[in-house]
């Protein structure tokens, strides 16, 4: 029946069916807080057995950045291996090199880097802390890399160049 009595429209009919649908959508649990929801999507920190051998991450990493600074690479290439804050340090730090490289007059030159040595350590379960030395055609460098698995993958939450 509709409002005042009789026989309800087909709209009405239709606007008494939607009320009742909301009622049942609202009887799903909810995340109330924001403790709850950083429990479901937060980064969801993983143990080493549950991650793949971090050396291919490295090997890519430690030559990535120092390419990514030479201004040889993009830093998007990188993307999915680095945590956000090291994301941005990286590309300040590849802006301010391209900055001091224009005013000097000099090109981006592509180097050809091998790996002399990998020294790495764990200090607790699901952190790699590690030591890159490359070997450049004039120099030779060191990375220093921390990788965290996170979100079933290793990302670098820590990285130098020396």
């Amino acid at each position: 029946m509709g409002k005042y009595g009789g026989i309800m429209s087909s709209k009405e009919n239709q606007e008494g069916k939607d009320t009742h649908a909301k009622q049942k959508k609202s009887d799903k649990p909810r995340i109330k807080n924001l403790v709850q929801a950083d429990d479901y999507f937060g980064p969801q920190y993983n143990k080493t057995s549950e991650l793949p051998n971090p050396e291919a991450s490295l090997q890519v990493l430690a030559t990535g950045v120092v390419e990514v600074i030479a201004g040889t690479r993009q830093i998007d290439q990188l993307a999915r291996l680095l945590s956000d804050e090291v994301y941005q340090r990286l590309s300040r730090r590849a802006i301010e090199a391209r900055q001091l490289r224009d005013a000097a007059g000099q090109k981006a030159h592509y180097q050809t880097f091998s790996i002399r040595n990998m020294m790495s350590t764990s200090p607790r379960d699901g952190v790699i802390e590690s030591v890159v030395l490359l070997n450049a055609q004039r120099r030779t460098r060191a990375v220093t890399i921390r990788l965290e698995g996170i979100n079933n993958r290793w990302r670098a939450t820590s990285v130098s160049v020396l």
